[in-house]
């Protein structure tokens, strides 16, 4: 079923249009839960590099860097002290470390972190470099982690994110590497590609590169070939680095068994491939299906010549499920915002976005979603486009009564 990631991943993006100080309009392609639960949540999400990175670059453009420690690469976690035989080094040896791992070429320093003091878990550096081709922004990072190579190396999102391709490797030592290969949203000639090794023990090192700077590009691609990225990624110049990083409890060990998946036992709620069984005849009579695709639970429904995308998901009862019925009284409501409380305490919710936060005219975006008292949901969201960033105005193929017949249909909880 779908994750909260694959929900928040559009306000990702606006996080970083806003770091970046761009313009950038904020595509509301949340699914139901996202306007509710996503204020709560993405507060406590871990920033990323990048995001950290631009930030003390807009605070230097106010006067003055921030400190390091409290940027990206600073501590992770409870800042415990470093083990007593654990190695340090300096942001300038990690910095030229990393420069000596990049092709050749100038590097300028944006922001740096250095490692084994305050118990770290992560360190790295956000660049700038030039090829002789072009100045890019090029952030690079190491991390202890408690994720498995399986967990710790994955694609994005196509639906959320343009893609021209995404190739992942499984090396025979059980690591993982992915080149994620992605474009802009609303830029067409901007690039970001994504390469990231994650070890059997937990280790990862990510490198993000554009193609120039992400307000701005000034070259057709970013500077590192997939065959350089994937030299830099494996390189064993990190041990050195990783043996001055603190460890990071319930890391795993090489030859783990894989984590059990929902048949082994785990109750995580219907498959993807379940719920597109469930929602296809839900759909109003002479509807045409095409585009399913049950990694993301998503589908395009035809209605009398108009086709929408449909993304559903279904959580079963939890606790965290009855805290945000809870909370549903004095959460904030955005302008097009319909909440109903039926007589058993179940809430269900319809809304409508535009292009951005408030924006309503014209509509775009259309959710619903229920909430029961026993802290299960159900949700479906539209987009009326051929995928959840390409956007056009109109009617969808089911307004807002439709997608609420189908959420609050009894067959979901069967």
């Amino acid at each position: 079923m779908p994750t909260d990631d694959e929900f928040a991943d559009d306000f990702a993006r606006a996080l970083r249009g806003a770091a970046e100080l761009a313009p950038e309009p904020v595509k509301h392609t949340l699914a139901a839960n996202a306007e509710q639960r996503g204020r709560r949540r993405r507060r406590r999400r871990r920033r990323t590099a990048f995001a950290g990175g631009l930030a003390v670059l807009v605070l230097a453009g106010a006067g003055g860097f921030a400190a390091v420690g409290h940027g990206p690469f600073g501590a992770v976690g409870p800042a415990d002290p470093p083990a007593p035989d654990l190695p340090k080094m300096s942001s300038e040896e990690v910095v030229g470390l990393i420069s000596e791992l990049l092709p050749p070429g100038k590097v300028r320093v944006i922001v740096d972190g250095g490692a084994g003091d305050r118990g770290q878990h992560r360190t790295g550096a956000t660049l700038w470099f030039d090829d002789g081709a072009g100045e890019s922004i090029v952030e690079v990072s190491a991390e202890r982690t408690d994720l498995r190579p399986d967990a710790g190396t994955v694609c994005a999102d196509p639906f959320s994110t343009p893609q021209d391709s995404c190739d992942r490797t499984v090396r025979p030592d059980g690591s993982a590497l992915v080149i994620d290969k992605l474009r802009d949203s609303y830029n067409a000639a901007k690039r970001e590609w994504r390469a990231t090794w994650a070890g059997p023990d937990g280790r990862r090192v990510m490198v993000t590169e554009y193609n120039g700077q992400p307000g701005a590009s000034n070259r057709p691609n970013p500077p590192l070939t997939a065959d350089q990225l994937t030299a830099l990624l494996t390189a064993p110049a990190w041990d050195r680095i990783f043996a001055s990083l603190a460890p990071v409890p319930g890391a795993p060990k090489p030859g783990d068994a894989p984590a059990p998946t929902p048949s082994q036992g785990q109750s995580q709620g219907p498959s993807n491939a379940d719920l597109l069984a469930k929602l296809v005849p839900l759909l109003p009579a002479g509807a045409k299906v095409s585009g399913q695709d049950d990694k993301r639970a998503v589908l395009t429904a035809t209605v009398d010549g108009r086709s929408s995308m449909l993304m559903v998901g279904v959580e079963p009862p939890s606790q965290r499920g009855r805290d945000e019925l809870k909370s549903m009284d004095h959460d904030y409501t955005t302008p097009l915002e319909v909440r109903e409380k039926r007589p058993d305490g179940t809430i269900v919710d319809t809304n409508r976005f535009g292009n951005g936060k408030g924006a309503t005219d014209p509509v775009l975006h259309w959710t619903a979603t229920v909430y029961y008292p026993d802290g299960s949901q159900v949700r479906i969201s539209e987009w009326n486009g051929e995928n959840g960033f390409t956007f056009k105005p109109g009617d969808p193929a089911l307004d807002v009564n439709g997608l609420k017949a189908i959420v609050t249909n009894p067959a979901w909880r069967s």
